[in-house]
């Protein structure tokens, strides 16, 4: 059981991590859009219809989508001034805790974005856009994107939970927990390695 988490987990997060690089270009494509928009009604006089609509979609999906990275990457933060000073035990107890928290808000979340989309489909809602864009449509996929989110937190957390019951305590702490300061300075040098590595071809 315990082994089938471990991988279940493990190919959720590189299936996430490509997924958000998907978002990313996607934002990134939004910027540029946006700054054509710009120059055009600067320059012209003129701009294209759906850019503010569309990019508030794009925004909201891949937020979404950025939970679950973040999660994977112990981004969200939290306040942890006093467990931080806890024995190990009780510091891999409240971890989980957090996880099992963190899993019943995005519960939540998930159910209220689907009960949105149904009443938009129900309605047949259109936007108060000249596009008239079906609400239903950007909403649902925002809609799966929490999902996705509720689904990998789920997963997340059960493996936490099953690392906690085996008492495996230290690793609890290390991939479940939030990162503290030595660790955040050690992942930003293993990622600016990896940019001077990439930009020389791989040589010292």
């Amino acid at each position: 059981m315990r082994l089938f988490i471990d991988r279940l987990d493990q190919a959720l997060n590189a299936l996430t991590g490509r997924v958000s690089l998907v978002a990313g270009w996607a934002l990134l494509a939004l910027s540029v859009a946006i700054t054509v928009n710009v120059l055009l009604r600067k320059l012209f006089n003129y701009s294209f219809q759906g850019v503010d609509e569309y990019g508030g979609y794009c925004l909201a999906i891949c937020a979404s989508i950025g939970f679950a990275q973040a999660m994977y990457d112990r981004a969200h933060i939290r306040i942890d001034v006093l467990t931080q000073v806890f024995p190990l035990k009780l510091r891999a107890f409240f971890d989980v805790v957090t996880q099992i928290l963190l899993l019943l808000v995005a519960v939540l979340l998930m159910l209220k974005a689907i009960e949105v989309v149904q009443t938009s489909h129900q309605m047949r809602a259109l936007a108060i856009s000249p596009l008239r864009t079906p609400l239903a449509v950007p909403q649902g996929v925002w809609a799966g994107a929490l999902t996705w989110f509720c689904f990998t937190l789920g997963v997340h957390a059960l493996r936490a939970l099953l690392k906690l019951l085996a008492g495996d305590w230290q690793t609890v702490v290390r991939e479940f927990g939030s990162a503290n300061l030595d660790e955040e300075i050690e992942q930003e040098v293993a990622l600016a390695q990896a940019r001077m590595s990439a930009r020389t071809g791989g040589q010292p």
